[in-house]
């Protein structure tokens, strides 16, 4: 599993109510009276309370159906042979479970009544169908589920995190650094005249701009790097190593963004820089407020003395288009 995929997953908890109420709206059902919301009733909740339950619905059902199939055809002493496929659905507690409380009934139904096929059959058909439908449910409740946990941790236009996920990933390496030692750098970055840009080539080659340079930093980073849209123009990019790292990082970014050209229109393209400031903790802050603030005055520091150039803590060196 990759480390993208890990940060969304340790981030499902904290957002899970969020993520269950932007994909509410694709469980509504039309009745002649109103709109039912399927997604609001516990059988069809997406967490993992709905799945306990829609679990549980299937192992009670599949007994019911034994136990009434077995008595019609005076099998009813065989009931703990229900034992298996109620144990096997607690053990999966998954829809896995109801596809195999539903398997293994029916191949336990057709054991004890082998003479009567027409009927076996049947109800054969009855439990594949129940375990199959209500483990297509849940795949489509995950499915939606993922999808608006995913929409709430990323940024629609460029597809990187946001700065809600930032702000998280940024506590989780403080807390990292302080616990085992180490360094963690904040490089941030805001584009050159972006406001002239956009009011030269409209707010469409605005957007194509920001998304092209969110392309090159999840080009650029290393995987165990955090690059996230700070808010507007101004980017992020959180890395586990020290100031030296996060100057060379920030200065090839700046070079690979100094070779963008964005199409503004008639066959027409044009180019961006960035300015960037570079601060780590514990080398240049002893919070993250002041790891923030840092970073933020040493990318203006950058935009003070020009554009398009890297800055760090005073007592480092700064690089420059020359």
């Amino acid at each position: 599993m990759s480390n993208d995929n890990k940060k969304v997953k340790a981030a499902e908890g904290r957002t899970s109510r969020r993520a269950r109420s932007a994909g509410a709206e694709r469980g509504r059902v039309a009745l002649p009276w109103g709109r039912l919301d399927l997604s609001r009733l516990p059988l069809f909740e997406a967490g993992p309370a709905g799945r306990r339950l829609r679990v549980l619905v299937v192992v009670c059902a599949s007994f019911f159906l034994l136990w009434l199939t077995l008595t019609v055809f005076s099998q009813a002493a065989l009931w703990p042979l229900l034992i298996a496929p109620i144990l096997l659905s607690a053990w999966f507690f998954y829809e896995a479970g109801a596809i195999a409380t539903a398997l293994v009934s029916g191949v336990l139904l057709a054991q004890v009544s082998i003479d009567r096929p027409a009927p076996v059959l049947l109800a054969l058909t009855v439990f594949v169908l129940l375990g199959l439908g209500l483990g297509w449910g849940q795949r489509r409740q995950k499915v939606a589920y993922r999808r608006a946990l995913r929409s709430s941790l990323t940024d629609p236009l460029t597809g990187l995190y946001n700065y809600g996920y930032l702000m998280g990933a940024l506590d989780r390496e403080l807390h990292r650094v302080n616990r085992y030692g180490g360094t963690v750098t904040l490089i941030m970055m805001d584009i050159d005249h972006f406001k002239l840009f956009n009011d030269r080539y409209g707010h469409q080659a605005g957007n194509e701009a920001l998304k092209a340079l969110g392309a090159v930093l999840r080009r650029e980073k290393r995987e165990s790097d955090i690059a996230a849209r700070f808010g507007g123009e101004e980017f992020a990019l959180l890395i586990p190593a020290d100031e030296d790292s996060g100057l060379e990082t920030g200065d090839r970014l700046r070079q690979a963004i100094a070779r963008i050209q964005v199409p503004v229109g008639r066959g027409q393209a044009a180019g961006m820089t960035v300015s960037i400031g570079v601060a780590s903790y514990p080398g240049s802050a002893t919070s993250k407020e002041e790891l923030l603030d840092r970073a933020d005055q040493l990318l203006y520091t950058s935009k003070r003395n020009g554009r398009n150039q890297v800055s760090v803590a005073p007592e480092r060196r700064r690089l420059a288009v020359m």
